[in-house]
């Protein structure tokens, strides 16, 4: 299968992974605690507070919440599903392992929120989506940002304006994968 071809049948599941997440947030509505509430002192410096109000986290004790993309015939992510998750993150939402919860996770988790807000959930599902199938989970340019990022806080080493070089460099990786649905 050529890659047009793939990002058509990519495109074409994309219902079907908006329902399936948005099934996930309103079962764990009621489990789905504020950042802001939770005693994270330096993302709280990091971070805008309508932010940290507005973003979510959901403890997992059991498996990880993860669409079933195989059955939504994209098959081509089959492994993915099968893959141990420290923590998965859908639009202001974010589900964490009770084994993982630490501050530097739920930055990484918090990087994603921001690149949701700025596609919106189609195109960064679509961004999201062609990262993974050219590059791997660990080489998609969102995980790319988001580790690197997380390394940089880690080592309280993070620049000015975060949200704002989050916002730039996922512009960035829009603009780079974008003209691979323009046929779609």
């Amino acid at each position: 299968m050529n890659q047009q071809d793939l990002m058509r049948k990519f495109h074409s599941s994309l219902p079907a992974v908006k329902e399936w997440i948005e099934k996930t947030l309103d079962e764990n509505k009621n489990r789905a605690v504020p950042v802001i509430d939770l005693d994270f002192p330096r993302i709280n410096k990091v971070f805008p507070l309508e932010l940290l109000c507005r973003a979510k986290a959901v403890v997992v004790s059991g498996k990880m919440p993860f669409p079933p993309l195989s059955r939504f015939g994209l098959t081509e992510f089959a492994l993915l599903e099968k893959m141990p998750i420290a923590g998965i993150t859908y639009k202001d939402t974010f589900f964490v392992s009770h084994f993982h919860q630490t501050e530097s996770l739920y930055f990484h988790e918090l990087i994603h929120i921001v690149q949701w807000d700025r596609l919106g959930v189609n195109d960064f599902l679509l961004a999201y989506g062609a990262g993974l199938m050219q590059f791997g989970y660990e080489d998609s340019p969102f995980e790319k940002m988001a580790y690197s990022l997380q390394d940089s806080f880690d080592k309280d080493e993070l620049p000015d304006n975060i949200v704002e070089l989050i916002q730039d460099r996922t512009d960035a990786i829009w603009k780079g994968i974008a003209s691979l649905f323009q046929k779609v």
